[in-house]
């Protein structure tokens, strides 16, 4: 016969009284008798019956203890953690002692790394605090905390299930001794026990992380969404909605920093992601997405008229995330480029960054004497009439307005109070911090300065565009926002 089962045999008799060990109550007995005999046989049984293990080694074990000791120490034996917490009841004090004994006298444990808690087992909440006070103090000198397992295979149904609740918070992992029960005795049978460790569901299902990585993305935070979605994709079930918002999250991060370099890759995974998962996202982001990228296409490939309608998207971004410096430099560039590419287009070969007037006119000192009578009407008179070797932003639109271009009256910059308008709004981007000074610019100026540059952008493409309406295009580069 095998010693264990003769073992085993003779504990049962032992806990239904026919025989003795020691002193005490049967129940007594039968646990001394378990903890001398069959544990260390138990322990070994288990570690070959258990499957996945810890992923390192446990720095706390956080065990719940019912009126039997036995699966704390069961579950002590299989992980050997470094320190060990014990959750339980006010009535379950003997089960305590008997687990101190073994920790302290059997295992050597320092009494300073095994601690005992009584808790209410019908209250989460002092659950949680008593758990999350334990690995704050046991941080390390940069602050992170042990690996902890919650073992809840001794405690209540309703004590688990607040144990559970904690870890889901906390993100421990949770392990539980499974056996096979004796229909006579209702008790697990020593040698079927096995170890299961059960992956945190927040961490397995993902939902309140999934959940706070798409506010984080729809915030506008997108490097943080994508460094989020993939912690998420190594570590969820059910990955592919992860995968598939990281690269879109990268995508966007690429996008608002114009980092027009590191466009081409991000726009490969993104098409990559979405053959692989186009049920992922509704069918009117996924037609948004592929409208996006192919904009960025040409915006990569140098499309100047792009890269206007760029500006101005991504200024009315900041400008609704808060980011009003950047959102008035984005209009601002916005405005400067049609203008520009506005007086480049009625002579060819005109460029704004080296002009040659003769281009424009064949009598450039009217021009100046024109251009002139302009800025005096805004107040910005120079004592020469000389027109500029760089054409900027308000010299784009004197020049339109010297010319009567038709830009001018369509932009609703005919006249001196119009012109006065745009040229205070330049100001107020011009002593941002972004700029030349250290004024920020207000809400009400990035609003005004966002009507401006919708009104020049649409004019532009009205008469220098593609032809197709420029707001449908702009609809269709807004990022897009998902509620899942």
């Amino acid at each position: 016969m095998d010693p264990f089962v003769g073992k085993l045999a003779r504990y049962l008799r032992i806990e239904r009284g026919q025989e003795t060990y020691g002193e005490g109550s049967p129940l007594e007995q039968s646990i001394a008798f378990y903890v001398d005999q069959l544990l260390n046989e138990t322990v070994s049984r288990a570690l070959s019956n258990s499957g996945r293990r810890p992923k390192e080694a446990v720095g706390l074990l956080i065990s719940l203890s019912g009126f039997s000791p036995l699966t704390t120490i069961l579950t002590y034996e299989i992980l050997q953690p470094r320190r060990l917490l014990i959750l339980s009841s006010s009535d379950a004090v003997d089960s305590i002692n008997v687990i101190n004994k073994h920790v302290y006298e059997r295992r050597r444990m320092r009494y300073s790394d095994a601690t005992y808690r009584t808790c209410n087992p019908t209250d989460p909440l002092q659950i949680y605090r008593i758990i999350k006070g334990e690995l704050d103090r046991m941080r390390g000198p940069g602050g992170d905390s042990p690996y902890a397992v919650i073992d809840i295979t001794g405690g209540r149904k309703v004590m688990s299930a607040a144990a559970a609740l904690a870890a889901w918070q906390l993100r421990l992992d949770l392990c539980y001794i499974d056996s096979t029960y004796d229909p006579v005795t209702r008790r697990a049978i020593p040698g079927s026990d096995r170890l299961l460790l059960l992956d945190n569901p927040t961490s397995l299902f993902g939902e309140q992380e999934m959940h706070a990585a798409l506010q984080t993305f729809n915030s506008g935070a997108f490097a943080e969404a994508q460094r989020r979605y993939d912690e998420l994709a190594s570590s969820i079930a059910e990955p592919g909605r992860a995968r598939l918002m990281k690269v879109v999250a990268d995508l966007y991060r690429a996008w608002c920093d114009l980092d027009l370099t590191a466009l081409a890759a991000c726009i490969e995974a993104v098409e990559a992601a979405l053959d692989q998962g186009r049920g992922l996202l509704s069918e009117d982001s996924v037609k948004q997405l592929e409208g996006q990228l192919d904009f960025l296409g040409k915006l990569q490939h140098g499309d100047r008229q792009a890269l206007l309608v760029c500006f101005f998207v991504l200024g009315m971004h900041y400008r609704e995330v808060g980011r009003h410096d950047f959102a008035a430099l984005l209009f601002y560039r916005t405005i400067e480029g049609c203008l520009a590419h506005r007086l480049e287009s009625l002579a060819a070969g005109f460029t704004c960054d080296a002009p040659d007037y003769t281009l424009l006119t064949p009598d450039p000192a009217s021009l100046g004497v024109a251009c002139q009578a302009v800025l005096r009407s805004i107040g910005r008179a120079n004592a020469s009439a000389s027109l500029p070797p760089v054409i900027g932003l308000i010299w784009g639109a004197v020049l339109l307005t010297a010319l009567d271009d038709e830009l001018v009256a369509a932009t609703g910059l005919k006249g001196a109070k119009a012109l006065s308008h745009l040229d205070r709004l330049i100001k107020a981007r011009n002593k941002s911090v972004l700029a030349h000074g250290e004024l920020p610019v207000s809400g009400e100026q990035s609003k005004e300065f966002q009507a401006k540059a919708q009104l020049v952008l649409r004019a532009f493409w009205r008469l220098n565009g593609p032809g197709d309406r420029v707001d449908e295009l702009c609809a269709t580069l807004r990022f897009i926002r998902t509620d899942h």
